[in-house]
Formats: C-alpha cells, structure tokens, sequence
C-alpha cells in the first residue's frame, strides 16, 4: 500500500506578539524569513515557501499535503466515515495558509490537522541567516490525555500507518518516512514540539553549542531515537514547546512496528537525560 500523503507541509502556531516570532524564528531556530503580514510570519526550513507559521488568530494546526484533488474528497469521506467531522477551508483560510484549498479537522487532542492540496513552492533555495545544517520539515511531536484516540484518528481518519510504539507513545508513517507525526501520552493536549532535519550528527552538535553560547534550555539530547535511528537535541522555546534538530531517519522496520519499553531508554538509546516527562518513561493517561 502506497503512503496515503506527499509530505507533512507545515506547522502553524498562535502567538501574542509576531515581533518575537520574528526574532525566535530567525534569530534562534535559524529559519528563513519568507513573508509576513498583519497577522502571521511565515518562516522556510527548505523548497517549500513556509514550514513554520507564527499567526496571531486561531489555533495550532498541522498541515499534510495529498497529490491530487481527488484525494481531498477520498480524506473528507475517510474521516466523516471514522466519526470525525471536518470542514472545508474558506477562501480565506487557504490564502492563510498559502494552499490552493484544503480540509480542517479537530484531531482528539484539539490540534487541527489540515488535508491540504498545491501547497505554495518557493522557487529560491534555502539560506538561513546562520549554518544550522537544516534540511527539511521533519516531524511533529503532539501531546495527548487520550493517546489511544488520537492513534485511532492518525489511523483511522487520517489513513497514516503505525511504524513504532514506545510505551504508549506512537509513532505514524504518513509519507514514507518512519514518522511525520509522533503522538505521547501527556497531561495535556497540544503541540508538543517540531523536528527539523539536518545533514548530519556534526550539525546536531553545532545546534547544542548553538544552545549553550545562548543560554538556551537543552531539554533533551544530545540523543538517539531507538525507534526511528536519528541523532537529536532539542530546546525549549516560543509557545513553550519543543524544537528539534534531527539527522535522517531510518527506514519503516520491514516486518511491521516494533513496540518498545515504556522507560527513557525508548526515547533516547544514549541515556540522555530529558526535562520533559514524556520522554521518561511511564503511563501518562
């Protein structure tokens, strides 16, 4: 079975003050500036015109792009059909949203998830204003009272496959890839935090210098994900989630998922110590 999406498109995030989502985004994370307006700064981590979007209305959302028109109404079915309910966007959410249209549905955990078709594409390559060593959009990481729920929406509704459990925590193939969408049991909903892909364990480092120089909270790593073999390190920031710099992950294990103990050992084979509780092990809902 083919994967059902092209890519996990972006990232959208309520802020109070866009100037310090400008200056986060650039200064801090390393991302590209691509366009801004009244109510949003939109940021480049690769070809696509934004993976990240700062925006002063509404809630967060994640965006995962179909190929073709024909798979918007396949995804609107699919969900309604699994007992979910979603909408169509207006004019004006897509144009916010920089696609030629799209779907939105309330995920279990109150994040929305867009379906989203001819996403924009920027034309220029990627420079950002100091050598992260970014290359993509890598992942999303959600928090969830409920995580059972949420898997069954990423599997039933959404049409994502599981690649991995660690504890309770999941791990959704969307693309391909071993995971676009990471699901930990938490005592709250949301957004947990985002990866961004870099070239190799040497950007890693210089990203957890980076962090140090600036007196940034290392919330966890210098690692190794078990589950899906990337290197990592990751702060604590605007919105007061996570953010991540990853190496490429390992391929889907070929016989199916893999469920791993419910310890921080599954979350990080190197022993990393993390101050954040979905990353130690232990039932949390």
């Amino acid at each position: 079975m083919s994967a059902p999406y092209r890519d996990l498109r972006y990232l959208r995030l309520p802020v109070p003050n866009l100037d310090a989502a400008a200056e986060f985004g650039s200064d801090i994370l390393g991302l590209k500036l691509e366009d801004r307006n009244d109510t949003a700064v939109y940021f480049r981590s690769d070809a696509r015109n934004h993976a990240l979007c700062y925006a002063l209305n509404g809630a967060a959302s994640v965006g995962i792009t179909v190929g073709e028109r024909a798979e918007l109404d396949a995804a609107f079915e699919r969900l309604t059909g699994a007992g979910f309910a979603p909408q169509w966007l207006s004019d004006e959410q897509a144009s916010a949203r920089q696609v030629k249209t799209g779907l939105t549905v309330a995920a279990p955990n109150g994040v929305m998830v867009d379906v989203i078709w001819r996403p924009l594409t920027s034309g220029w390559p990627f420079h950002g204003p100091r050598p992260t060593g970014i290359t993509e959009l890598q992942a999303v990481q959600l928090a969830c009272r409920d995580v059972q729920a949420d898997e069954a929406f990423w599997v039933d509704g959404i049409g994502g496959t599981v690649s991995d459990w660690a504890g309770q925590a999941v791990f959704v193939n969307i693309d391909g890839a071993h995971h676009r969408i990471a699901l930990y049991p938490s005592d709250l909903d949301g957004v947990l935090g985002i990866t961004f892909g870099v070239g190799d364990v040497d950007h890693v480092m210089r990203n957890w210098y980076f962090m140090q120089a600036r007196q940034l909270p290392v919330a966890h790593g210098p690692g190794h994900q078990p589950t899906s073999g990337s290197r990592f390190v990751s702060t604590k920031g605007l919105g007061d989630i996570l953010y991540t710099y990853a190496t490429p992950m390992e391929p889907v294990a070929p016989n199916g998922p893999r469920q791993f103990p419910d310890e921080s050992l599954s979350h990080c084979a190197w022993g990393s110590p993390s101050t954040m509780a979905e990353f130690n092990g232990g039932s949390k809902s």
